[in-house]
């Protein structure tokens, strides 16, 4: 299963578990770790914050609804979302699993175009902004990791 789909799945079982179509962040992070029991209420959090990070959810004066079509999503019996999905994952990491969600290509395949990329440019750019120029490349909307980046490379 891919990261932002499982990321997707994770983000619409408290939705579906209250049948409602916004929640609030304590309603949410509660479903998550107490109605569902898939994790703790710490990760919970974590997750929230990156649902709406990666443009998933959508705050609104304290309420959340999620910014996808979540009766598209039939959540797998038997689904827990898997620890890797609360792992902290460095830029280029976040950058790259951004633009396999957004395309068909293998992590594996975007890591060797951004390392072809750097060296083209004779290694005079950090990584991430190389990331961000192979998810233009690759017609990625790159607006939901954009200012995270350009935060890092402006303010270190």
């Amino acid at each position: 299963m891919k990261e932002m789909d499982e990321l997707a799945f994770a983000v619409a079982g408290p939705f579906k578990n209250n049948a409602s179509s916004s929640l609030s962040i304590k309603e949410f992070d509660f479903s998550l770790s107490f109605d569902l029991k898939w994790m703790s209420p710490d990760e919970a959090s974590k997750l929230r914050e990156r649902a709406v990070r990666s443009k998933l959810l959508v705050i609104e004066d304290g309420t959340l609804r999620p910014d996808f079509n979540i009766d598209a999503f039939e959540i797998p019996h038997g689904f827990k979302p898997s620890p890797a999905l609360f792992k902290e994952r460095s830029d280029i990491e976040h950058i790259m699993a951004h633009i396999a969600g957004s395309t068909s290509l293998e992590v594996r395949e975007i890591a060797a175009r951004i390392n072809a990329k750097q060296e083209e440019l004779s290694y005079l750019v950090d990584i991430e902004t190389v990331a961000i120029m192979v998810a233009r490349e690759l017609g990625c909307d790159i607006e939901p990791i954009y200012q995270e980046v350009y935060d890092k490379i402006i303010h270190g």
